[in-house]
């Protein structure tokens, strides 16, 4: 117990020192973590129509791999967003598509997050679990840039490349 208390103030505090704010989310029934009034999204951006342009929400954008990738279970199991007209986006895998839509809606962290545009600049904003913990989330934005069919985000572990498909 005391180890766990320990453990819980070191990271609280290591993560206070570099400027990333906690949320404690608790889950639901169904094992779902869910936004709560003091874990919210800061993109409160509307899109208009200039936005909604340089993104199809109509499509699916899997990721792609670059020459020479050589991670065969990544390639087996792409990750697949659909960037919806309201802001927000919803990231699965390929492999497990729609298997959780039943309990999962734009509250739950696992749904995906929200994102904006800017010229032809994108930023993705989601929840992701901090550091040894089960209830304890840090904001995470990845930017990136729209070319074309393609959206390549960057973040400090890899370049991210997603194209756009009809179908999967």
């Amino acid at each position: 117990m005391v180890k766990y208390i320990y453990s819980t103030f070191f990271l609280m505090s290591f993560i206070s020192i570099f400027g990333q704010k906690l949320y404690k989310i608790k889950k639901d029934k169904y094992g779902e973590p869910l936004l709560n009034e003091k874990a919210q999204y800061s993109f409160t951006y509307t899109l208009n129509n200039d936005d909604l342009k340089k993104i199809d929400t109509t499509a699916f954008y899997k990721q792609v791999f670059e020459d020479g990738y050589n991670n065969s279970t990544e390639k087996k199991n792409p990750r697949i967003i659909i960037f919806h007209n309201d802001g927000f986006f919803k990231s699965e895998s390929f492999l497990y598509f729609g298997k959780f839509s039943i309990h999962r809606n734009k509250k739950s962290i696992y749904y995906g997050g929200k994102y904006r545009i800017n010229g032809n600049k994108i930023e993705l904003e989601r929840f992701i679990k901090s550091l040894d913990s089960k209830s304890w989330y840090i904001k995470n934005i990845t930017s990136g840039i729209i070319e074309g069919n393609r959206i390549i985000l960057n973040n400090k572990e890899q370049k991210i490349i997603l194209e756009r498909q009809v179908k999967l």
